[in-house]
C-alpha cells in the first residue's frame, strides 16, 4: 500500500508534466490581449479647389481662390480599418461682393477643420485607399481690405463631409506614401440667405502625404 511520504513526490511530478505542454501553447500562440493595436501619425500637403460661398451673415458672396491645405492626423488601427482625429488648415484669397462690400475687396480668410475620420485597411506594398471623414469646418481670421463689423469677423462653423479615394505604397516595415483625392460639403447656417442660395459649398483636395505607424504592426 502507498504511504503519503512516496505519493505527494508522483503527484507533483505528473502535475509538472500536465503544465509543461499548456506552459509551451501560451508561449507559442499569444493571447489577442496582449496584441499591440498599431497606432500611426500621418502628414500631408494638398492643393485646395473651393466653390463660392454665399454668407448670410454680411449678405456678400466669397469668391474664393485655390489654397494649400496643411494636414495631420492620428490613427488607431483595427481589423476592419483605421479610426482616428484629422486637424488641417488652409488660408484662402477671397473677394467678397454684395451689400458690405467694398468694389476693391481682397484679402485671406482661413478655413479649419477637426475630423474624425476612417481609413480602409493597409496593407503591404501598393493598396488602395478610402476615408470617409465628417466633423467641425470654421471660416475664421479674415485679413484684408474689407471693414467687417463684429458680426462679420465672428469665426463661422459648418458641418463637412468628406469621402476620400487614392493609393498608398508601403516603404519599409512602418511608413507609407499616400496620395488622395478628396471631395467634401461644408454645410453651413442658412440664416441670412435669400431663397435660392445654397447653404453648403463643394470643396476637393489633391494631398500627398506619409504615413508612420510607431507602434503595433500592420
Amino acid at each position: 500500500m502507498m504511504n503519503a511520504r512516496t505519493l505527494w513526490p508522483r503527484v507533483v511530478a505528473a502535475l509538472l508534466l500536465a503544465a509543461a505542454p499548456a506552459s509551451a501553447q501560451i508561449l507559442r500562440v499569444p493571447s489577442a490581449l496582449d496584441v499591440r493595436r498599431p497606432v500611426a501619425i500621418s502628414g500631408s500637403v494638398g492643393y485646395v479647389q473651393t466653390a463660392d460661398r454665399a454668407d448670410g451673415v454680411s449678405g456678400t458672396i466669397w469668391r474664393l481662390g485655390d489654397a494649400l491645405q496643411y494636414r495631420g492626423g492620428l490613427e488607431l488601427g483595427m481589423r476592419s480599418g483605421s479610426f482616428g482625429f484629422a486637424y488641417s488648415r488652409a488660408e484662402h484669397d477671397v473677394r467678397r461682393e454684395g451689400l458690405t462690400a467694398p468694389a476693391n475687396s481682397d484679402g485671406t480668410i482661413r478655413l479649419t477643420q477637426y475630423l474624425a475620420t476612417f481609413r480602409s485597411p493597409e496593407i503591404p506594398g501598393a493598396h488602395q485607399i478610402v476615408e470617409l471623414s465628417s466633423g467641425l469646418a470654421q471660416w475664421g481670421n479674415y485679413d484684408g481690405s474689407d471693414v467687417l463689423s463684429a458680426a462679420e469677423a465672428k469665426t463661422q462653423n459648418a458641418w463637412a463631409v468628406q469621402i476620400g479615394y487614392g493609393f498608398g505604397f508601403t516603404v519599409g516595415d512602418r511608413a507609407a506614401i499616400t496620395i488622395v483625392q478628396d471631395f467634401a460639403m461644408l454645410i453651413g447656417s442658412k440664416d441670412g440667405l435669400e431663397s435660392g442660395q445654397p447653404r453648403s459649398v463643394r470643396q476637393s483636395v489633391t494631398r500627398l502625404g506619409m504615413r508612420w505607424r510607431f507602434r503595433g504592426g500592420r
